[in-house]
């Protein structure tokens, strides 16, 4: 029923994450590539703070918010609002990303 849930909440909907796709497969779900926005993805992202690799949302947050996350007890309330401010720092590139993908569908 959670599952049937979720991905009802999700449907037509945005999604806004880092690693998401850690998320999706331990819920069993898939949703579609041009409605994800994965900070931990993001070209520029990986280009400017991590040498072309995955960077981690502790880099990130640091590096563009000047935030120190995932100091003391893990709190997915604060990496969701940081992957969210990280995601707003760069929107436009996000968007102009997936775009001609979306519209060639």
């Amino acid at each position: 029923q959670a599952q049937r849930d979720v991905a009802q909440l999700l449907k037509d909907k945005v999604l806004v994450g880092h690693a998401i796709h850690h998320d999706l497969e331990a819920l069993y779900l898939t949703h579609p590539k041009h409605s994800i926005r994965d900070t931990a993805k993001h070209t520029p992202f990986k280009t400017k703070y991590s040498k072309g690799k995955t960077p981690g949302l502790k880099k990130l947050a640091q590096e563009i918010l000047g935030l120190d996350i995932q100091s003391g007890e893990h709190s997915s309330v604060e990496d969701a609002r940081a992957t969210m401010l990280i995601y707003k720092s760069d929107r436009k590139s996000f968007e102009e990303k997936v775009r001609p993908t979306y519209h060639n569908k």
